[in-house]
């Protein structure tokens, strides 16, 4: 039953061929034609980035994260420092300095108004009771006045007393005074913003000072920075694949046409993504490289193909219908397993997967229309080539040779089998150090001596950590907040949090109504505790906010209905084992305490911090997801392809090698699995594949003819294999310049990553593929022959294993 089914179904792709090879004209038409209208989208394509995007928008935690940010604050913050490199920062002139860089923050495009604090902003206030019993409250810094070394001194004194300044605004050594701003995501342009920060900064120049500046928004604006150098890099990329086109082939369609498939693929990618309304991220810009260089490669292989049936047949168009023939099968089936791996993306928890699958999928997928189609009927229609010998003879000599001493042969084969297999064991140690999440402090995306890596690393020395984790307490009833009971088991959840060395510093509701219940009782230190009952902490809460001329001073603390509260954690990094060991600890606190107050939740998880642990949470979902699917998709059409269990498993053999030596090399070089590195694994799996099929099929071709396995295996190294290496070089070739050209770290890693991932792909399916048939005699490789209509069939019987072997 399954054999005519099978012989239905290459009878039909047999005839569809065909046609194509009837119409070439029409159908070069149709795709040129389908790729002015993509064309014609392209200036509707927007480059940014969006913060959102990157979020597991499911997770419970970025659920909270999207309901407090607008109140308590975000992760996409600023957090600039001035530093002192001599005494104090209480003198006239640093005062100043910090005046100048609050106000120019709070300046800034897209800043939360509300949410800007600073020593010398107007909601640092010094409360206290007047003459007559009354709260009155004073900025700490008044920009109109020259203070007096007394008057410095007490204001030295007043921010000491205060804990939400002392140590958090101000450092301990008082060498740096903090200023932080909060930017609304809704109204954010990341390139408006960071071009403001930086005139700022330019203005806040001063000798013996030195300023620093971290959080979200300015590392997205360093990157922003370096798209001009992306354009450079893309065009050394194209010089870089057109020079080893040239030096490959020699010939002017081995060039032109790899090249035009490049330019059609892209246009047709990226012409999909304007029309689909999907932002092209910068950081994901490697993926749609090498997409591009795929598409390169594949055209490549049917161009090399094209230039050994010219030397046969001596017929341009019957080498072009021969090229295509013999590829038309296992390059489509490459292409679909390409474009159907980088899809399942789209099952990542956050929208940028699903953003990047669909565009990257629909892309890969055109590369059967842009190059698969368009190659051997261009071919057809130009005009034939007057030298038609092949050249690189040598070249393919020298691989049929070593494959003749090595895997050609049974002992040579199961040599290789096993060294594969030893490199998987002792690979997997190198896999159980791979971690999800930062693997070091800053940013692993730029340099570390980076501006950016500088400052942050600066004032996490300086103060006790600029990455926020935001917490909530909430209570049903309206007011619950002021229950005694909720606020000390607010207290009791912060010392939970105290309880890790890493933390450098906590701020919640209850300590600004200790402080206050202190104030109203002559500034007695034994009062500094919470009242017996909520109409006295309330009381004291009003006295706070009447206290301030500057409406919302408790606006970082509580929302309106005064049953939520903002618990704020500081800490110096946000490395996957600080956010693991944070969360868990959370976790067990959030567990006790629910437990302890009926009606009080516990909410993880705004801020960097929180933002961090959903997405590290979600992306250990999504790894678990993409990439076996990917596997298994690959299995499942390859076997659906060639009606054989056998033939899945011997394309995913070499995937799930080159899979393990990924992560063994990601743990060897410390490179953590985060937002966006899991892309870039997912593509860069796909890509043994395409090798993988073209090996296969051709090994089985030359069994059709020479029914000898080892010869079978010698002849499809020698032709496919330099087509295949040739290949390899492109598509490393298409990433190889992020290495050396780009200032954005990840971008290089990446790169890096990527070659790697194509050096071991292509190894893989050279050595893996052909040993294993060598070793093993696939019915499905061995057993071929070519029907009345030239096409390549597997027999319906086992019977001519034995024969194919011998």
């Amino acid at each position: 039953m399954i054999a005519p089914i099978r012989k239905s179904i290459t009878h039909t792709l047999h005839k569809a061929e065909e046609w194509i090879f009837a119409n070439p004209k029409i159908v070069l038409s149709l795709i040129f034609l389908v790729t002015l209208v993509f064309a014609a989208a392209l200036p509707k394509l927007r480059i940014y980035s969006d913060f959102s995007d990157l979020l597991p928008q499911e997770h419970s935690y970025i659920q909270t994260y999207n309901r407090i940010k607008e109140n308590f604050g975000g992760a996409n913050m600023i957090v600039m420092a001035i530093e002192v490199e001599q005494g104090t920062i209480f003198n006239n002139d640093t005062l100043k300095l910090v005046h100048e860089a609050t106000q120019g923050v709070d300046n800034l495009p897209s800043v939360n108004h509300n949410l800007v604090s600073s020593l010398t902003h107007r909601t640092a206030r010094k409360v206290f009771l007047s003459p007559e019993g009354s709260f009155v409250s004073q900025p700490y810094y008044d920009p109109a006045k020259n203070y007096s070394a007394d008057e410095l001194a007490q204001m030295q004194r007043d921010v000491i007393a205060n804990p939400n300044l002392f140590g958090l605004m101000v450092s301990p050594d008082f060498k740096a005074a903090l200023i932080k701003a909060q930017l609304n995501e809704s109204e954010l342009d990341y390139v408006e913003t960071f071009a403001a920060l930086q005139k700022v900064r330019d203005t806040l120049a001063r000798d013996g000072h030195k300023v620093h500046v971290t959080g979200n928004p300015v590392l997205t604006g360093w990157v922003y920075t370096y798209l001009d150098q992306i354009v450079q890099i893309l065009a050394w990329t194209l010089a870089l694949l057109a020079t080893l086109l040239i030096v490959y082939f020699r010939r002017l369609y081995g060039i032109a046409l790899p090249l035009l498939g490049i330019a059609l693929s892209s246009i047709w990618g990226l012409g999909f993504m304007a029309m689909a309304g999907i932002n092209l991220e910068p950081l994901s810009l490697p993926i749609p490289f090498l997409i591009a260089a795929r598409a390169t490669s594949h055209g490549v292989q049917l161009v090399v193909r094209y230039y050994e049936e010219l030397a046969i047949v001596k017929n341009g168009k019957q080498a072009a219908r021969n090229a295509l023939d013999a590829l038309f099968r296992p390059g489509s089936l490459a292409i679909i397993v390409d474009a159907v791996g980088i899809a399942v993306l789209v099952l990542g928890a956050a929208p940028f997967n699903y953003k990047l699958g669909l565009a990257a999928g629909f892309w890969g997928f055109s590369v059967i229309f842009t190059v698969h189609f368009m190659v051997p009927l261009a071919l057809t229609v130009l005009p034939q080539p007057k030298t038609m010998e092949n050249a690189n003879e040598g070249v393919r000599n020298f691989l049929g040779n070593a494959m003749a001493r090595t895997g050609g042969t049974d002992g040579g084969a199961r040599a290789i089998l096993f060294a594969s297999l030893a490199c998987v064991v002792v690979g997997s140690w190198y896999v159980a150090k791979v971690q999800l999440g930062e693997s070091e402090p800053g940013s692993p995306l730029l340099n570390r001596d980076h501006d950016y890596n500088v400052s942050t690393a600066a004032i996490n020395t300086l103060f006790p950590g600029s990455e926020e984790l935001h917490i909530v307490a909430r209570t049903e009833e309206k007011g619950g907040i002021k229950r005694p009971e909720v606020m000390h088991a607010i207290e009791r959840f912060q010392a939970h949090m105290l309880s890790d060395p890493t933390l450098g510093g906590a701020r919640a509701l209850p300590g600004v109504v200790r402080v206050v219940n202190q104030l109203t009782h002559n500034d007695d230190p034994r009062w500094a505790q919470i009242p017996d009952n909520a109409d006295e902490v309330g009381g004291l809460m009003f006295a706070y906010m009447a206290s301030s001329p500057i409406p919302g001073a408790l606006k970082e603390y509580i929302n309106p209905d005064e049953n939520e509260a903002n618990m704020v954690f500081f800490y110096k990094d946000h490395q996957a084992e600080t956010i693991n060991r944070v969360v868990a600890l959370a976790e067990e606190g959030k567990a006790r305490i629910e437990a302890e107050v009926p009606g009080l939740k516990i909410e993880l998880g705004g801020g960097i911090i929180g933002v961090t642990a959903a997405a590290n949470q979600a992306l250990h979902t999504d790894h678990m997801i993409i990439i076996p699917a990917v596997m298994l998709l690959a299995f499942l059409l390859v076997m659906a392809y060639y009606q054989s269990l056998h033939a899945g498993w011997l394309m995913v053999l070499p995937m799930l090698f080159a899979t393990v030596m990924t992560y063994a090399y990601m743990g060897w070089a410390n490179i953590g699995i985060s937002v966006n590195t899991v892309p870039v694994i997912a593509v860069g799996v796909g890509v043994g594949i395409d090798y993988a099929v073209y090996f296969m099929d051709r090994i089985r071709e030359e069994m059709a003819v020479t029914r000898n396995i080892h010869r079978a295996v010698v002849n499809a190294v020698a032709t496919t294999g330099y087509a295949v290496s040739f290949t390899a070089a492109t598509l490393i070739a298409g990433v190889v310049m992020w290495i050396f050209m780009s200032d954005l770290r990840f971008q290089s890693d990446a790169a890096v990553l990527l070659s790697f991932m194509l050096v071991v792909n292509a190894l893989a399916a050279m050595l893996i593929v052909p040993a294993w048939c060598v070793v093993f005699r696939p019915h499905f490789v061995v057993a071929t022959h070519y029907d009345e209509d030239g096409v390549l069939e597997e027999d319906d019987a086992p019977r001519e294993v034995a024969r194919a072997a011998a």
